[in-house]
């Protein structure tokens, strides 16, 4: 219901712009908003207000209609072109009808006349904090939605990936057996020991492999192997980048220790490395820190400082697109034509079988950072 402490209390964490050019009414309404808002942006004209707004865009404009340099309706107009989902209150002397069609025309939120009274007002500001609440609550519940139905897809892959890994384990034990009994009955000196020899080096990397799948497709998560990870990054990353235009510039700050299974984590750090590299195919540097701090992002908890190590790796390649980065953690999607993206799905299942979580960030400028978040080894549930 407008008027409850949730809207207030939402309103206190907004950014406000207030457009006036009567300097008397622009002091007295801004002081009003500041008690009611989380920050004002004040402007003198329409001029102005465009500026401020595209410099810094606020959630609730709240404009009068006529100023010189530029009205408020025509920065309304600015205004809804660029950002169309701001809430915008006109306040105004006039009634004329050009005026209130206008204002119709352009979806202004409220239309407040002055002198402006300050329930009226207030009443206006708590109706576009209820809308943009209402906004922000639906966004969260479909993430919240994505989020499990990515899980579901995880779940559902790893137990795919369980069912595969057996049966071929089983079929490599069966041929495993089957060149054991034929050792035994040739020269392991002749050509065809040795090719049996060969062979049986072949099926101990195939079971090697086997055993790597399982372990991902294990509910139970990575052995309790405790340790700092600096050296397997550093490691993982100069093997993947060799031969290529790509060097790695490492930014260690902790050697704290995280409950992890090396061989899991190399493949994560090796796709990501390998990810950067095709990123930067004329050359760059892929900048990596590791850091102690609180998981990034919604994943945050109160009082959880210091207790995750954060793993960062930053490209200066060209960035994901933003509609391709809500995917790009997604089963078999990949920005590359003819491929079938697993690197970044198995990334995410090997790091949170570690308890932790993963994110990507690609701002407008370029570039592309992945964070993955592992609890340390002292604050990890037993």
């Amino acid at each position: 219901m407008i008027g409850d402490y949730q809207e207030a209390a939402f309103l206190k964490t907004l950014t406000l712009l207030y457009v006036e050019d009567d300097g008397l009414a622009r002091e007295e309404v801004a002081e009003f908003l500041r008690r009611r808002a989380g920050r004002v942006i004040v402007a003198s004209d329409g001029a102005e207000g465009w500026a401020a707004f595209r410099a810094e865009p606020a959630r609730i404009v709240v404009t009068d209609i006529q100023m010189p340099n530029l009205s408020g309706l025509d920065m309304a107009r600015s205004i809804r072109d660029l950002a169309p989902g701001t809430p915008i209150i006109v306040t105004t002397a006039f009634e004329h009808s050009d005026y209130l069609m206008t204002a119709i025309e352009l979806g202004i939120d409220q239309y407040v006349l002055k002198p402006i009274q300050a329930e009226r007002l207030e009443f206006a500001l708590l109706t576009c904090a209820h809308r943009l609440l209402a906004d922000e609550q639906l966004r969260r519940k479909r993430r919240l939605e994505a989020e499990a139905l990515m899980a579901w897809h995880q779940l559902a892959l790893s137990r795919i990936m369980g069912e595969i890994a057996q049966e071929y384990q089983n079929l490599l034990q069966d041929l495993m057996a089957t060149v054991t009994k034929i050792e035994a009955r040739v020269d392991p000196d002749g050509d065809v020991g040795r090719i049996l020899h060969g062979s049986r080096k072949i099926l101990d990397q195939a079971c090697f492999l086997g055993h790597r799948l399982m372990s991902l497709a294990d509910p139970e998560g990575p052995g309790a192997i405790v340790g700092g990870l600096d050296d397997l990054i550093r490691r993982t990353v100069e093997e993947t980048l060799a031969g290529s235009p790509v060097t790695a510039a490492f930014h260690f700050q902790t050697q704290a220790a995280v409950h992890h299974s090396e061989a899991d984590l190399a493949q994560v750090f090796r796709s990501l490395a390998q990810n950067a590299r095709e990123a930067m195919p004329g050359g760059g540097t892929l900048q990596v820190w590791t850091e102690c701090g609180a998981v990034p992002g919604p994943e945050r908890q109160a009082g959880a400082e210091d207790r995750h190590l954060q793993v960062r790796f930053q490209d200066s390649g060209p960035g994901i697109r933003p509609e391709h980065l809500p995917l790009v953690f997604e089963p078999y999607f990949s920005t590359k034509p003819g491929t079938r993206g697993l690197g970044l799905t198995l990334c995410g299942t090997i790091v949170r079988a570690h308890g932790g979580t993963i994110g990507l960030d690609s701002p407008p400028g370029g570039g592309a950072e992945i964070r993955i978040s592992l609890p340390l080894a002292l604050s990890r549930r037993s």
